[in-house]
């Protein structure tokens, strides 16, 4: 299975609070993602790389993309897959999280 691929303007960002952070979500169709990292447009390899790592565990990812950027999204129902990818950018620690939200 491949991660969705969404123009940044078809999703419905919002922030959440979770284990006291202020965390970026967003909602496309009917599920919930949480933001796993931001790369700028240079890094789309690295974006996509990541995504599709994530969803070979098990993961439903949505990658959203603009000019600048690409952004990895985790479902929330699945995020608990994403921690077992080898990948060293996989939503493994809440610092990832921190330096996104802001």
């Amino acid at each position: 299975m491949y991660p969705l691929v969404l123009s940044h303007d078809l999703v419905q960002p919002f922030k959440f609070w979770h284990q006291n952070q202020l965390l970026e979500g967003m909602c496309s169709d009917k599920e919930i993602y949480r933001l796993c990292v931001a790369y700028g447009a240079e890094d789309r390899q690295r974006a996509f790389a990541l995504a599709v790592s994530l969803t070979e565990h098990g993961a439903e990812v949505c990658i959203t993309c603009k000019r600048t950027e690409y952004k990895v999204w985790v479902s929330l129902r699945t995020q608990h897959l994403a921690t077992s990818a080898p990948s060293s950018e996989a939503i493994t620690s809440e610092s990832h999280y921190t330096a996104l939200a802001s």
